[in-house]
């Protein structure tokens, strides 16, 4: 029995849907470094976490696949498949939302990958049951892996497939390794697809079937590019760990407990070089461990809601918890933003009047104290942004918030908390609706306020504060970001120098999580979490021990792609 996957993309405003964007192969974002302090010293270590649960595979590409002159050699194949199945580990063996059960498996190549077919066999292209029924004889004794230009057969015609396995009648008995195939394409390659291609593709071997549910699941029938499913139910993982090539792996999962949970952010990994628990995934670098970020949402639905709980949010995998509902209750909370001059979380809490700036505990949601009252009327305040000015006091903080009238036209203010009732105009910006400037972050290492929208076709914009004032203040779209959401949510951290993006896509039907590399615009995966509805997002430091990160040295990868958009008009 074969199983598919195929690909659902976006309608861009005024066009068909593309099958296959030309999106480039895997990009490296820029390094970033920066400090982690002493306070590694303090972190609790995990303690020894479940044998790892191995899939081994051989991988084969297609001759006509190899093409020098485009730089697309053999080894070029080969690091994308390397690169594709780290990225696939993490999807199965990091926790993405409560739905999600983190998963101790993992796959591997098990030999160099080696070519099929010969030149112009049109084995590149599976189209009929007969190309499919060369891959039951095909390859290695043992579970195979085929790279493929495209497909449009897997068990019957399917035109848009990405993927296609064989999905055995299992026994249970893991580590056996009977034959077993599985091909993917360079379809979904290119689509930025193919790290969940390959974890779901695995899953059919492992005896897994679609499932109806498919908002962040890693076996739903459909991929929703770029967004890489993620989520697995315990049963699926059960199955997915059967069905392991062998029976003593001398492996384990670092950040998981014995009992099948996570450890804590921040806990040193226990097995292996130094590193820290990010969402059930050990994080070598150091990098997202240094950060977490706390949402304002609404939790459990991607198609809106009042933002009225605190979620706690796993940098590395964007897994999230809820802290607690905004206290009072009647609380609403929007453009949240933290102060790491004065270690503050700032929140608006929006009326029918004048808008609140109130203070955050980050632990538990509680509203400590209203600040501030804005005087803004009817008007808005959509997002806040946080720069710490040129010294490490709060003196010279100041916080910049974008608020929105009924003209729908966005006017960049600052607030100064020392006078957080007052906030001066800097200039309006010259895109509209201004509504749906939903996402503010400053980057205080570049100097660069980034505003997230969900106009295509690349969403993330820089705002040029030298242009403001007087009005208007220039706002420009990242070239080649792609990263157009609904609902965006946007936030920095200095600890780790990277942007951080939250949002909704395809009309509420997924939430996507985003690293992006300031510098570059750049992110190489994004994910699809267990879906909420984000209405502010603030990175704070990680706290080890009750001891908040301070800066340190690390480096960080990434680069993250989106596509789908809205219209927005440029004024006059």
């Amino acid at each position: 029995m074969s199983a598919a996957l195929w690909a659902s993309q976006p309608r861009r405003e005024g066009g068909a849907p593309r099958r296959r964007a030309a999106i480039g192969s895997i990009v490296r974002g820029a390094g970033r470094f920066v400090l982690v302090g002493l306070a590694l010293l303090v972190a609790t270590r995990a303690d020894a976490g479940p044998a790892v649960d191995l899939h081994q595979l051989r991988w084969y590409v297609h001759v006509d696949l190899i093409q020098p002159e485009s730089g697309r050699t053999l080894a070029y194949w080969q690091n994308a498949i390397d690169e594709a199945t780290t990225s696939a580990n993490r999807l199965i063996e990091g926790r993405n939302g409560p739905v999600d059960r983190a998963c101790c498996a993992r796959l591997a190549r098990s030999a160099s990958v080696a070519t099929f077919g010969s030149p112009g066999d049109g084995r590149d292209v599976l189209d009929s049951l007969a190309e499919q029924n060369f891959f039951n004889t095909a390859g290695a004794n043992g579970s195979n892996a085929f790279l493929v230009d495209s497909m449009t057969y897997c068990g019957g015609v399917l035109p848009a497939a990405v993927g296609c396995a064989e999905r055995p009648a299992c026994d249970s008995n893991g580590g056996d390794n009977p034959n077993l195939w599985m091909v993917v394409t360079v379809d979904a390659f290119d689509d930025g697809v193919l790290a969940s291609v390959v974890a779901h593709e695995r899953g059919h071997n492992a005896c897994l079937v679609h499932v109806a549910t498919d908002e962040c699941q890693l076996m739903q029938a459909t991929v929703f590019t770029p967004g890489l499913g993620t989520c697995l139910a315990a049963s699926e993982c059960t199955s997915y760990r059967a069905g392991r090539t062998t029976s003593a792996s001398g492996l384990e999962c670092a950040c998981h407990t014995l009992a099948g949970a996570i450890e804590p952010d921040a806990t040193l990994c226990a097995t292996g070089p130094l590193g820290l628990c990010s969402g059930g995934v050990c994080d070598r670098t150091l990098a997202s461990p240094a950060a977490q970020l706390i949402a304002a949402a609404a939790p459990g639905t991607s198609v809106g809601g009042p933002p009225d709980d605190a979620l706690v949010l796993a940098a590395q995998t964007g897994h999230w918890s809820i802290l607690g509902q905004f206290t009072p209750t009647a609380d609403d909370v929007r453009a949240l933003e933290y102060a790491h001059d004065s270690a503050t979380l700032y929140g608006v809490v929006p009326t029918v009047g004048d808008d609140r700036l109130v203070t955050i505990d980050p632990a538990t949601g509680l509203v400590t104290a209203t600040v501030g009252t804005l005087a803004n009327g009817s008007d808005e305040v959509t997002a806040m942004a946080y720069d710490p000015g040129a010294t490490s006091a709060p003196t010279d903080d100041r916080l910049l918030v974008l608020v929105v009238g009924t003209d729908q036209i966005a006017r960049l203010r600052e607030i100064s908390p020392a006078t957080p009732s007052s906030a001066t105009l800097l200039g309006s910006i010259t895109w509209t609706p201004g509504s749906l400037f939903t996402g503010l972050a400053y980057d205080s290492v570049h100097d660069k306020l980034f505003a997230a929208t969900p106009f295509g076709p690349d969403g993330l914009y820089v705002i040029d504060l030298a242009s403001c004032p007087p009005s208007p203040c220039d706002a420009s779209q990242v070239l080649g970001a792609g990263l157009f959401r609904d609902d965006a949510s946007l936030s920095y951290s200095p600890a780790t120098g990277m942007l951080y993006l939250a949002g909704t896509a395809f009309s509420g039907q997924r939430t996507f999580y985003d690293v992006v590399d300031p510098v570059t615009g750049t992110s190489m995966e994004t994910l699809s979490l267990d879906t909420f509805t984000p209405a502010g997002l603030a990175a704070v430091p990680e706290p080890f021990g009750g001891i908040w990160v301070a800066p340190g040295v690390l480096g960080v990868i990434v680069a993250y792609r989106a596509r789908h958009g809205r219209i927005l008009r440029q004024r006059g």
